[in-house]
This record gives C-alpha cells, sequence and structure tokens, in this order.
C-alpha cells in the first residue's frame, strides 16, 4: 500500500478514502510528534504492516466530529510549521478551495520552519494552509 505524503512530499497527506475513512498518511520518517498530535485529535495507527505511518479516525464518530478532528490536526500541525495536505470537504469552514497540482507541489516544497516542541492543548479547529481535491482511493 502506498503513502501518499512519501509521493507527493508532504509531511502529512489527511483525505477521505475510498472506504469512506478519513485517513492521515504520514512521510516514512516522519517525527513522532506528527503521530502524537493525530492520535490527540482522535486518529488511530492501524496495525498495518505495510504503512505504519497511516492514521485513520474511527468511522463511527460523528461526522461532524470527524471533520473537527480532521480540520484540526491539520492546522494544528501546518502552525507547528509541516507542510499538511488535506481535502478541502474536510476542513471546517471552507466550502470549496481546488488547487491545481503545480500549485500544491509547490506548496509542499516550500521551506517549512523547523518544527520546534509544541507545547500547550491543540485548537478546536484551525484551517490549515494547503486544501484540495484528490480523488483517491484506498
Amino acid at each position: 500500500m502506498g503513502n501518499f505524503a512519501d509521493d507527493y512530499g508532504t509531511d502529512v497527506e489527511i483525505y477521505r478514502g475510498g472506504d469512506g475513512r478519513i485517513w492521515a498518511d504520514c512521510r516514512t520518517d516522519a517525527p513522532a510528534h506528527i503521530g502524537h498530535t493525530l492520535r490527540q485529535f482522535g486518529f488511530t495507527a492501524l496495525p498495518e504492516p505495510g504503512n505504519p505511518a497511516s492514521y485513520s479516525l474511527p468511522p463511527d464518530r460523528p461526522r461532524v466530529d470527524q471533520l473537527t478532528a480532521a480540520s484540526g490536526a491539520a492546522g494544528w500541525l501546518d502552525d507547528a510549521g509541516y507542510r499538511v495536505a488535506i481535502e478541502p470537504d474536510l476542513v471546517v469552514g471552507i466550502d470549496s478551495i481546488v488547487l491545481p497540482d503545480e500549485e500544491r507541489l509547490g506548496a509542499a516544497r516550500q521551506t517549512s520552519p523547523s518544527a520546534g516542541a509544541v507545547t500547550g492543548q491543540p485548537p478546536a479547529a484551525a484551517v490549515p494552509a494547503v486544501t484540495r481535491t484528490t480523488g483517491r482511493m484506498r
């Protein structure tokens, strides 16, 4: 199974898979802080030997809670200096923003500030820097 963060050059890719679940793929060598932050927002790591950097939200959570968790995690990680891409329909407060692949790749290639230690509680829902439509299937 592929890792979208590695494929697209981001630190985290958050998207709705073909199975209806919200997934977060982290780059292969992602710092532990990324996984910790995703878990704070309710993502769980699945025991997949092919992709240990893949997390998902429990499908039984209400839709609004899933959107708030995905959007909040993306915003928190973006504020910490990570390169995050999230599908626009998962972002709380954004109806639709579609970025061409060139813009998405350009944003992913920008130099991010060093991700230092983050203290305090994550915000309820922050809007991340990069959103896009992917049409990916898991």
